[in-house]
């Protein structure tokens, strides 16, 4: 059975207006788009950070902070504190990412190795069941914001990173993402 082309004619020229990208075998062709694109709702389509911001706002997810090609999604640890380990990136391909970690002064006598392992352990079995693959790891020394020469801690961090198809995929992970606790105690 030969598909026909969309009258992309009869679609709207506006910037909220959706376009359908035609896959090859298409009669009339296949049409090419600069933007990325992306299953929504099993419709491929062009997709921007604004979409992905909406589909999160109407989903309920605050976000925390937005980048030209990244969301950083609230995380609150009290009312009036906020943190953002989880993100949804769109660069080469739509991904949610998630960073988690240890602390030093939780375990002083630790070698860095042991609190990356710890972190691996607790938090990279459950994110690998869900898809998600590590994407780096890295020590992150806490300053005092007054004297920058004190450090008041070390962060062990490590990311993990899932590729995504269609949106919908995106708000599943986040929110998955911001239940997990993200802190390992070593």
């Amino acid at each position: 059975m030969t598909r026909k082309a969309p009258d992309l004619d009869a679609w709207s020229s506006t910037s909220t207006a959706r376009r359908l990208i035609c896959a090859p075998g298409v009669e009339g062709g296949t049409f090419l788009d600069p933007k990325r694109m992306f299953s929504v709702g099993g419709v491929e389509e062009t997709l921007t950070i604004q979409d992905i911001q909406q589909a999160l706002a109407d989903a309920g997810v605050e976000i925390y902070r937005t980048e030209d090609q990244e969301l950083q999604i609230a995380e609150r640890v009290r009312l009036h504190i906020m943190d953002s380990g989880v993100r949804v990136v769109l660069n080469d391909a739509l991904a949610v990412q998630f960073t988690a970690r240890t602390q030093r002064s939780d375990a002083p006598s630790a070698r860095s190795e042991e609190l990356f392992r710890r972190v691996r352990e607790e938090i990279g079995e459950q994110a690998g069941s869900r898809g998600y693959e590590e994407s780096h790891s890295e020590i992150v020394e806490v300053r005092d914001p007054v004297d920058e020469a004190r450090v008041l801690d070390v962060w062990h961090e490590v990311t993990y990173r899932k590729p995504l198809a269609a949106v919908d995929d995106a708000v599943a992970e986040v929110r998955w993402a911001l239940h997990l606790e993200k802190y390992v105690r070593p």
